[in-house]
């Protein structure tokens, strides 16, 4: 099947100044999500697969695969950053002047694709995740001890190649989302758009190599001892609440 719409029904899209999406279906009888990620993303930064499972045991309907973002937002603490040259440098992050759920606010609004009827509702957005530190930014909590990781509190980003599952009618709807750029014309972008999707087409066709890496040797000696955040009065402090919030009925979440 070849990619849709057709280009001149894009280029109107484009020239009026509405990101748009290409997509293409093809059979997914012999791939499974997780083949299909081995195929399309590898090791690449930034892509993910989000399962779907209803009521932990039965398959849901549609499972999905993000990559090569052209953006990516991030909050750390009470601020974020953002990254519109994501495809270009993933690590060029600005700082946002406004407060983290109001800078997601508005990424998220700029974000926003009209898609076609016939597209999965999933076919185009921004995909992430949001820690338990994020509560932070909407209720006043008390300060705790910083994690000695440095994943972000939360994390979004906007993929411009998505392959969709669809475990019902056994396809895949392969999209790529395409947004009007200062100097690149309707046809440069329709055809980097079938472009990727093409890519993609011949990355599901091709045998899934595996890679087989010995796990290297840890040597016990040189493996660092464990170390703690948290003080032991403080952590002691800290149980001795508890124990109260217990005896009280109260306890919750510790």
């Amino acid at each position: 099947m070849s990619v849709s719409p057709a280009f001149e029904d894009f280029r109107r899209a484009y020239e009026a100044g509405a990101p748009a999406v290409l997509m293409r279906r093809i059979v997914s009888d012999l791939e499974t999500p997780v083949s299909a990620y081995l195929k399309l993303a590898g090791r690449r930064r930034n892509a993910f697969l989000l399962e779907s499972v209803e009521g932990g045991e039965q398959l849901g309907r549609y499972s999905i695969i993000g990559m090569k973002p052209d953006a990516i937002w991030r909050a750390y603490g009470g601020h974020a950053e953002l990254n519109t040259r994501a495809a270009a440098d993933a690590d060029d992050f600005k700082l946002e002047k406004r407060a983290p759920l109001e800078s997601l606010k508005s990424f998220i609004d700029a974000s926003r694709i009209a898609l076609p009827k016939d597209a999965p509702p999933m076919a185009a957005g921004v995909f992430g995740y949001f820690s338990y530190d994020m509560a932070r930014q909407m209720e006043r909590l008390p300060e705790r001890p910083r994690a000695a990781f440095t994943a972000p509190d939360a994390i979004f980003i906007r993929p411009t190649l998505i392959a969709i599952f669809d475990n019902l009618k056994q396809e895949i709807v392969l999209v790529a989302s395409a947004r009007p750029e200062d100097g690149v014309c309707a046809r440069a972008a329709y055809d980097r758009a079938s472009e990727r999707i093409a890519d993609a087409v011949a990355d599901l066709a091709a045998p899934l190599a595996i890679p087989r890496e010995a796990a290297p040797a840890v040597d016990a000696d040189t493996v660092a001892a464990p170390s703690s955040n948290t003080p032991k009065p403080a952590y002691l402090e800290m149980v001795a609440r508890a124990k109260e919030h217990i005896a009280a009925g109260d306890i919750f979440q510790v």
